[in-house]
């Protein structure tokens, strides 16, 4: 097939990924600004491919097009220079839009809409009131009345387990106090037991053996913490990990409790004129994800699909994806369960704002720390005005993100802790 070249552009980064089903293997290659569209993909091979790697942010090697068939981003001919890799951690080769032409004119090769950029995805709303609408307007495009009623009348949202109303409604009584916690616990062997063994784990460093939960907040954790920590690990029993989520997605408790133990570590370095409540931090980082499981519990048929094109584009944020497929990203929903099971509202709108650098509302400290946090756990750039307004350097942020790395061998057997008794 011949191609006539349209009016050129400038350089583009392109990104190379490797799908296959079960007859074989194909090549696409789109913009590095852009997020590849899985279901056109389906509509121009009539198969239905899915990524090869489990995750891959700086993309495949570029296969040889001789061997096999390739799908080449059309919009990408409108481009003077290309920059594309032969290996994904190897350098950049600029190819002008002559040499494209070239390279993939053979008959493997086809060039074809095959991404959306992400300036034309839409963006989430500015507002969080809006956000039950917008999640409404949503899934009535999916056409399914079940899931519309699902959101609408929260018949089939998991229930907030009965240990939970019991502490937050401690945490609402400003009367109550050591003894009352540890007896709202114990009603729960199994969470006592986590919070005993949370304390004594090598992570806090205590010394001697720590024997119950008054143990466990008189000598290691604190009243603050110690409620936090049990309101967050029993509201983690409304859920199972989903199935069919993104291959690469790491541990959903091992990612609760690295942002946890991050906010708890970010949180002493923030001046005290606008430090955010402790507990309050290290329960926002366990909740910042719920959205996650939300999505996967309420919306099993489109989690699955959300997961596939997320490792399709391991280069970008989820909420891009998020937005793209469902038109609402985890945070949304997740910040609106949490709502709906009456958990302070400085934690909602931290969870719902942690990806939006500009936030500057109410209880903008607590949903910029966790901005800071996912960031650094993502190994992503950290927004120099957020820093500013929280009044640290990001030397400061990074010390303490390696001083959690440094414990992340105890991370982990607390987060088999937590496996162990939910199992």
């Amino acid at each position: 097939m011949k191609f006539v070249a349209p009016e050129l552009s400038h350089t583009k980064k392109v990104r190379v990924v490797h799908l296959a089903d079960h007859t074989g293997r194909l090549q696409v290659i789109f913009p590095e600004d852009s997020m590849l569209d899985l279901a056109a993909i389906a509509r121009l091979t009539k198969r239905r491919f899915e990524p090869i790697a489990n995750y891959n942010t700086a993309g495949d090697p570029l296969l040889a097009t001789s061997n096999c068939p390739s799908i080449i981003e059309s919009n990408l001919l409108k481009e003077s220079f290309l920059q594309i890799r032969s290996n994904a951690d190897g350098q950049y080769q600029q190819l002008s839009t002559d040499d494209v032409m070239q390279r993939f004119s053979g008959p493997l090769c086809r060039f074809e809409n095959i991404s959306i950029h992400t300036d034309d995805i839409q963006q989430p709303s500015d507002d969080y009131l809006s956000d039950e609408q917008q999640m409404l307007n949503s899934l009535g495009q999916f056409q399914s009345i079940r899931l519309k009623q699902r959101l609408e009348e929260t018949l089939e949202i998991p229930p907030l387990p009965a240990i939970s109303n019991q502490i937050i409604r401690l945490s609402s009584n400003e009367s109550s106090g050591m003894d009352e916690l540890c007896d709202v616990i114990s009603l729960d062997p199994s969470l006592a037991a986590q919070v005993v063994s949370w304390a004594a784990s090598p992570y806090y460093g205590a010394k001697g053996g720590i024997e119950s939960v008054k143990d466990a907040i008189i000598r290691v954790l604190g009243y603050d913490m110690v409620m936090n920590l049990a309101l967050g690990l029993s509201m983690g029993n409304a859920f199972s990990e989903p199935e069919e989520g993104p291959r690469h997605y790491e541990d959903f408790w091992l990612s609760s409790v690295s942002h946890a133990a991050l906010m708890e570590a970010l949180v002493t370095i923030v001046p005290v004129s606008h430090r955010p409540s402790s507990g309050h931090a290290y329960l926002t980082g366990l909740l910042h994800n719920f959205g996650f499981l939300a999505i996967s519990t309420m919306m099993p048929p489109h989690f699955s699909i959300l997961s596939r094109y997320q490792e399709a584009n391991a280069h970008l944020s989820s909420d891009i994806v998020e937005m793209q497929i469902l038109r609402f990203t985890k945070e949304q929903l997740g910040s609106w369960l949490l709502k709906q099971w009456d958990i302070p509202e400085n934690i909602c709108l931290a969870v719902r704002y942690s990806k939006t650098p500009s936030y500057q509302g109410e209880y903008a400290n607590l949903a910029n720390l966790l901005y800071i946090a996912h960031q650094l756990n993502s190994q992503t750039r950290v927004n120099e005005s957020v820093l500013s307004r929280m009044g640290i350097s990001l030397e400061q942020a990074e010390a303490c993100y390696s001083k959690v790395q440094q414990s992340s061998a105890e991370l982990y057997k607390m987060v088999a802790l937590i496996n162990g008794k939910k199992s």
